[in-house]
């Protein structure tokens, strides 16, 4: 897993799932809050302007809420956890943390489920398999930036990416961008 943001828009992140034979990738795109906490998770730097923004100062780096919980419940129950990564409604990942034994499920977005199952190594993440055939890419290792489906952005960020291809004058992209919010509009 790895994450990175999105060029020309740091209010953006894009989370990169692949699988474990590591042929495939999957893009989640996150706001700039929870390309934060993963950060936070996954040891990469912070300016201090970041840490003073997100009011962690001296706490960086320390046990987080989510990572206490999650050992508090491993500890007092006999709950057996999973992430589930179901479908993409709107331009938003859904999944489903799911109790494996009973089968109960607990609708979350695809981007909070990901953080748990950071929160807490022992929770497996998984992908629906018609949504991992259709919305995966294969993965170029070495390639600079990454694939991500255009009915895997919401509507503002699609807008936001219409104005800038027709600023740039990417007409081609401009007009797929456009098919796929009038797309949306009828539905």
């Amino acid at each position: 897993m790895g994450i990175q943001l999105m060029v020309n828009n740091t209010d953006i992140g894009i989370i990169s799932l692949t699988d474990e034979a590591e042929t495939r990738h999957l893009s989640i795109v996150c706001d700039r809050f929870t390309k934060f906490q993963f950060d936070l998770r996954t040891d990469l730097e912070h300016t201090d302007e970041d840490l003073v923004h997100y009011s962690f100062g001296d706490n960086a780096g320390k046990t987080l809420l989510p990572e206490a919980l999650m050992g508090i419940i491993s500890y007092m129950t006999d709950l057996k956890l999973c992430v589930v990564i179901t479908n993409v409604v709107d331009g938003i990942y859904r999944a489903v943390i799911e109790d494996e034994r009973t089968g109960t499920t607990f609708p979350v977005k695809a981007t909070e489920g990901v953080l748990l199952t950071l929160a807490n190594k022992h929770v497996p993440l998984y992908a629906e398999g018609v949504l991992w055939q259709f919305q995966s890419v294969p993965l170029k290792k070495g390639q600079p930036g990454v694939a991500i489906p255009i009915n895997s952005l919401t509507k503002e960020m699609l807008e936001t990416s219409l104005e800038k291809a027709i600023e740039n004058e990417e007409y081609e992209t401009a007009k797929h961008i456009k098919e796929e919010l009038d797309r949306r509009a009828k539905e």
